[in-house]
């Protein structure tokens, strides 16, 4: 099974009426945050936020722990991607991108 990832770079000028979109070869209940960085097509190091309604509200939330079910909106996995460098940041012995700069403020 695949999962078909959509995703907006706000510092490309791109929103989510004008998403891309990437595959995931997992299950849509399967897909973890790891396996968005390792398909993730664009290179850098990136900060995602996924969109989720919370109640009658659209919002956007942080992930912090890599073995989460990913948060989806109207049954797909929606993202918001921060640039936060053009090229990749070294990875730590736990697999975290390890980043030197602070993260962008919500937008």
């Amino acid at each position: 099974m695949s999962t078909i990832v959509q995703y907006f770079v706000p510092e490309d000028k791109e929103d989510e009426e004008k998403c891309n979109a990437f595959i995931v070869y997992k299950d849509i209940e399967q897909v973890r945050i790891d396996d968005i960085r390792e398909s993730f097509p664009i290179p850098g190091t990136y900060h995602f936020r996924f969109k989720f309604k919370l109640g009658t509200k659209n919002v956007w939330i942080d992930l912090n722990n890599p073995e989460a079910s990913l948060p989806r909106y109207d049954n797909k996995i929606l993202m918001k991607v921060n640039r936060l460098a053009w090229t990749s940041e070294t990875i730590t012995s736990n697999n975290k991108f390890s980043v030197n700069n602070e993260f962008p403020d919500f937008i």
